[in-house]
C-alpha cells in the first residue's frame, strides 16, 4: 500500500510538470507561435498585400501569370479599354469578346473573384483587430476595403459587398446606393481614427503596405481624397449629399493628396521586406504582344503635340512608321500580326500603378467650383495646377505656352495596319487646352475632364467611369458591334457572370432588380444620370 501511494504522489508530480510544459511539447519548434506573429505584426500584416493585390493584382513570386491573368480579364480586357486608353492586338473567340460587346462570361467573372479575395483578407484583419484593440490596423483595412468594392460596384452595379464576408455561398445583392453611401461612413469614421491616433503610432505595417510603408497619416489624407472622387462621382444623382460629403472633406483637417509625397502609388516601397510585386502591364505589352496604346490617346496626345506620349508609349514598329506613335481603335476586326506593331506601353516590371494622384484631386476641386461648392479658388486655378501637376508625376517637363494654347485640338485617327483603312476616323471633337471662363460649362466640364483623362493615365477603371458619368472626352466608338449596345453611348457596365447565375440564382436576381435595367452592357448605373 506504501508503495502505490509513492507511485500515485509521482505520477501527480509528473503530471502537473507535463501540464505546466504542455505548450513547450506541443509546439512546432519550426514554426512561429501566434505570438511571435504578433510581435512584428505578421499575423494580421500579411493580410494587407492579400487586400491590395486583390484591388490590383500585380503581385508575382516566381514568374508566374496568375496575377497577369487576372488583370488582364479583370481589368485590361475591361476599363482599360473601355476607358479609351488601350487598344488590343489580340482576337479571342475570333474577335467576339468583350472589346466587341460580346461579352465573355467567365471573363466578368474576375471582379467577382477579387472581392472575394478582398474580403476574406478584411474579415481576418476585423478579427484579429477585434482581439488586439487595434483600430488603426483595422482603418487601413477599411479604406482598401472601400477601394475595392467601388471598382466592383462601379463596372456592375448593384453586387454583393458587406455581405461577402459572412462566409455565405449566397451573399446578398444590394444597390449602388448602399454600396457608396456605406462606403462614405467607413472612410469618414477610418479617416477620423488615422488622424486622431496615426501620428504616435508609428509605422507597424511598414513590412507589409505596398502604398503608404505604413504611414497612417498619408492613409488619412488618401480616404479624404477618396471622399472627395466619390462625392463628385454622385453628382448627377445625389447632388445634394454630393455636395455636404465633398464640403466635410474639403474642410477636414486631415487633409488630402497636395503632393507627389501624398500619392497612393501600388508597388515596392523601401521596409516592404520580402514582398513582391510586378505590374501586369508589362507582361500584358511585351510578352503576351496584345495591350497597345489607344486610338483616343493617340489622337489627343499627338492632336495636343503633348511629350508625355514618349514617357508612356513606345514608336511603332510598323514598316514606314516606326517615328511615330500609333494607337489601335477598340472593338475592331483584329489580325494579331497587323496589330502587334503598333505602340507598346512603356512601363517596367517595377512601374508603380497609381490608385489616386495630386493632380486628380486638382481637377476634382476645378469641378466642385464649377458646381458652386465651397472649395475655394477659382476653376482656372486649380484646372491649371491639375494640368502642372499632371505633368510633374509624369516626370515631363511642360511646354511653353501648353496652358496658353487655344488652338492644338485632338487629331483625326488613321489606321496604317494592313486592311485597317475602314478603322480611321474624325477627331470626335475640338476642346483646346487653353481655360476659358467665358465657355458654356459642358464645354468647361469637357476642358476640365480631357486634362483629368490624360492625368488619371494608366487608371483606366476610374478613366471609364469618369467617361460614362461624363461622356468626356470623346472617345472613339467600337467598329464591330457584336452585342445589343449602342455604340454611340458605349458600354456602361459590365453584364453578372454565369457562375452567379449557376451559383447565387436568387440573389442576382434581386440585384438585376436593383439594377433597374436589363442586365447587358448598355444598362446604366444608378450614378450614370447625365443627360
Amino acid at each position: 500500500m506504501k508503495r502505490i501511494q509513492i507511485l500515485l504522489l509521482w505520477l501527480v508530480v509528473l503530471s502537473s510538470a507535463c501540464t505546466k510544459k504542455y505548450e513547450e511539447f506541443n509546439t512546432n519548434p519550426y514554426l512561429s507561435t501566434l505570438a511571435q506573429q504578433e510581435a512584428d505584426n505578421y499575423a494580421s500584416g500579411k493580410n494587407f498585400p492579400a487586400m491590395i493585390n486583390a484591388v490590383l493584382p500585380a503581385g508575382d513570386a516566381a514568374g508566374r501569370t496568375d496575377f497577369v491573368n487576372s488583370y488582364q480579364v479583370g481589368y485590361n480586357l475591361a476599363g482599360d479599354s473601355f476607358s479609351g486608353y488601350m487598344g488590343q492586338a489580340g482576337d479571342w473567340g475570333g474577335n467576339s469578346n468583350n472589346l466587341t460587346y460580346a461579352f465573355n462570361l467567365s471573363w466578368v467573372n474576375e471582379q467577382f473573384t477579387l472581392s472575394g479575395k478582398l474580403m476574406a483578407a478584411w474579415k481576418n484583419i476585423k478579427d484579429l483587430s477585434a482581439l488586439s484593440g487595434d483600430s488603426l490596423q483595422f482603418s487601413v483595412a477599411q479604406i482598401i476595403k472601400v477601394t475595392g468594392l467601388i471598382k466592383a460596384t462601379d463596372s456592375y452595379g448593384p453586387i454583393p459587398a458587406s455581405s461577402l464576408a459572412s462566409g455565405s455561398f449566397t451573399p446578398a445583392y444590394e444597390s449602388q446606393e448602399s454600396v457608396y453611401l456605406s462606403a462614405f461612413g467607413d472612410l469618414i469614421k477610418a479617416r477620423n481614427m488615422l488622424f486622431k491616433l496615426g501620428a504616435g503610432a508609428g509605422t507597424p505595417l511598414k513590412s507589409y503596405d505596398l502604398i503608404y510603408a505604413g504611414d497612417y497619416l498619408k492613409w488619412a489624407r488618401f480616404a479624404n481624397s477618396l471622399i472627395l472622387r466619390l462625392a463628385i462621382r454622385i453628382a448627377y444623382v445625389a447632388p445634394d449629399k454630393a455636395k455636404s460629403y465633398a464640403e466635410e472633406a474639403l474642410t477636414n483637417p486631415a487633409g488630402m493628396i497636395t503632393t507627389a509625397a501624398d500619392n497612393a502609388l501600388q508597388g515596392l516601397k523601401p521596409g516592404n521586406g520580402a514582398l513582391n510585386y510586378s505590374n501586369p502591364l508589362r507582361t500584358l505589352t511585351q510578352d503576351y504582344k496584345e495591350a497597345r496604346m489607344g486610338a483616343s490617346m493617340q489622337s489627343i496626345l499627338t492632336g495636343y503635340n503633348d511629350p508625355r506620349i514618349a514617357v508612356w508609349f513606345k514608336t511603332a514598329t510598323l514598316t514606314a512608321h516606326t517615328s511615330e506613335f500609333l494607337g489601335i481603335r477598340s472593338g475592331i476586326n483584329v489580325t494579331r500580326a497587323s496589330y502587334q506593331p503598333f505602340s507598346e506601353l512603356n512601363v517596367t516590371d517595377q512601374t508603380p500603378m497609381p490608385w489616386m494622384q495630386a493632380s486628380e484631386v486638382c481637377f476634382l476641386k476645378a469641378e466642385g467650383v464649377l458646381r458652386g461648392w465651397n472649395v475655394g479658388g477659382t476653376v482656372k486655378q486649380w484646372y491649371e495646377t491639375g494640368i502642372t501637376t499632371a505633368f510633374s508625376e509624369a516626370g515631363v517637363a511642360m511646354p511653353a505656352g501648353y496652358l496658353a494654347d487655344n488652338t492644338a485640338k485632338p487629331k483625326d485617327y488613321t489606321d496604317f495596319a494592313s486592311g485597317g483603312s475602314s478603322n480611321s476616323r474624325a477627331a470626335l471633337s475640338s476642346i483646346t487646352i487653353k481655360w476659358d471662363d467665358a465657355a458654356v460649362l459642358d464645354v468647361k466640364l469637357e476642358r476640365i475632364i480631357t486634362q483629368k483623362w490624360l492625368a488619371l493615365y494608366p487608371n483606366g477603371q476610374e478613366a471609364w467611369s469618369e467617361f460614362r458619368r461624363t461622356g468626356f472626352p470623346k472617345i472613339f466608338p467600337i467598329s464591330l458591334n457584336r452585342g445589343n449596345i449602342d455604340v454611340v453611348k458605349q458600354v456602361r457596365r459590365l453584364p453578372y457572370p454565369l457562375a452567379q447565375y449557376q451559383q447565387n440564382g436568387a440573389e442576382i436576381s434581386k440585384g438585376i432588380t436593383l439594377l433597374g435595367g436589363a442586365d447587358n452592357g448598355g444598362t446604366r448605373l444608378w450614378w450614370d444620370k447625365k443627360p
